[in-house]
């Protein structure tokens, strides 16, 4: 019985609950070590001191035991919160300490908490584990200054400081709690190493992906151009050609023949368009960077609707304004001189420039022609595209239809003072 791959949302769960128990390891591990140590300590009911007398603190064997059990749980708790929160991780390890004034004695183990706290912080940089490292280097100094007795697992023992500063001992102390954070922090930084030289690889992978994929289309492009192009060409030229070499065709074989000279010149039209889409990395490669239009661009605008029969009445004037406000204001005279192409073909268009202290701004107006029974209108994205455009430089975008005519206002805020007109933009 075959089994399928997993695939969609439970493939992409799987790594993230690889990656979740690789982080939460460490802290298991460490928690579980320190929880059996402490287990394994023996409570202290009388203790001897170092130099050989009986000291007997008078503490109630089921009370301390309680105490102790309770301050391992504590101390487990605030090893697994290490990796994610130390410095509070560094407060619940150093709770159980308070006890020490009722207890006499103090368990090892809660040091080693302290220890695995700055350990596991140190797994994602040094400087999170500074917190713990001083409580740790303080508590260690304590128990080599004063003659203080620990609980582990073979019973009690102290630092040997009798009425001094065990030197010596803190040294080790020290030397051990900086040997294990540093191998904690240069082993955080090897896996930040391999998790930022896997992500490049995948992101050069990628890259390598798309650029074959661009090559491909290219090639395609290119065998398309010189295959399919290169034989509707002739077809078309023959097509139009056989009236010529042939006088005494009669009119529906001529008729035949223009046919199919227009459906191969629309063939020729459509498969350019295709050529475009396949090549288009190749052509933002070789192509020439063009500067964007921008306000002074609508004269041209205007002129080459009028020019394509459309009637255009241009009132008002525009100040100086910033070249992205001018780019969008630009594309919305296109899009209304487009729009009103498309629906209300043979009306008149009135755009009227605006500039005051609100900013700078278009009113463009054009006659709603009756609806033409059993042709539906359907909406484009243009007035989308304008509205988004408009709105990304915090202007507004009004679209209405008011007194049988068709209005578009925009307004944007172009960032100048209000000037004299210098005119970018067309005069009546």
């Amino acid at each position: 019985m075959s089994t399928l791959p997993l695939a969609g949302p439970a493939a992409a769960a799987v790594p993230s609950v690889v990656v979740a128990l690789r982080r939460t390891l460490p802290s298991l591990v460490l928690a579980t070590l320190v929880g059996a140590f402490l287990l394994a300590s023996p409570g202290l009911h009388d203790v001897v001191s170092r130099d050989g007398g009986w000291v007997s603190y008078g503490t109630n064997p089921g009370a301390s035991s309680t105490y102790v059990l309770a301050a391992t749980v504590v101390v487990v708790v605030g090893v697994l919160l290490g990796r994610a929160h130390p410095a509070w991780a560094t407060v619940l390890v150093l709770l159980p300490f308070l006890g020490y004034a009722w207890l006499g004695w103090w368990a090892y183990g809660w040091w080693l908490g302290l220890v695995a706290v700055a350990v596991l912080a140190a797994l994602d940089g040094p400087v999170r584990a500074v917190v713990p490292v001083v409580a740790a280097v303080v508590v260690a100094f304590w128990f080599c200054a004063a003659p203080v007795v620990a609980a582990v697992p073979i019973g009690a023992t102290d630092s040997g400081s009798g009425s001094g500063f065990s030197a010596y001992t803190f040294v080790v102390h020290v030397v051990a709690l900086g040997g294990a954070v540093s191998l904690a922090a240069a082993a955080g930084s090897s896996a930040r190493s391999r998790v930022r030289t896997r992500a490049a690889e995948s992101q050069e992978q990628r890259a390598l992906e798309v650029e074959s994929a661009a090559a491909e289309r290219a090639r395609l492009a290119r065998d398309l151009h010189d295959v399919v192009a290169h034989h509707v060409s002739l077809v078309v030229v023959r097509a139009e050609s056989a009236p010529f070499q042939y006088p005494d065709l009669d009119a529906d074989a001529r008729e035949v023949l223009a046919a199919v000279a227009a459906d191969g010149r629309q063939a020729l039209g459509e498969l350019r368009q295709v050529l475009t889409v396949l090549r288009r990395s190749e052509a933002a490669e070789g192509a020439e960077r063009a500067p964007q239009p921008g306000a002074q661009d609508v004269d041209v605008l205007v002129a080459a609707a009028r020019d394509a029969g459309q009637e255009v009445r241009v009132s008002g004037s525009w100040r100086d304004i910033d070249e992205p406000t001018g780019y969008v204001l630009y594309r919305v005279v296109q899009e209304c001189l487009t729009n009103a192409r498309r629906h209300a073909s043979g009306e008149r268009v009135d755009v009227e420039l605006r500039s005051d202290a609100r900013g700078v701004g278009l009113v463009v107006r054009n006659r709603i022609p009756e609806p033409v029974p059993g042709r539906a209108v359907v909406p484009g994205r243009g007035l989308v595209g304008m509205r988004e455009r408009v709105e990304a430089l915090g202007g507004l975008l009004d679209v209405r239809t008011a007194g049988g005519q068709f209005v578009v206002e925009a307004l944007l805020p172009d960032g100048t003072p209000d000037a004299p007109a210098t005119v970018p933009g067309t005069r009546a």
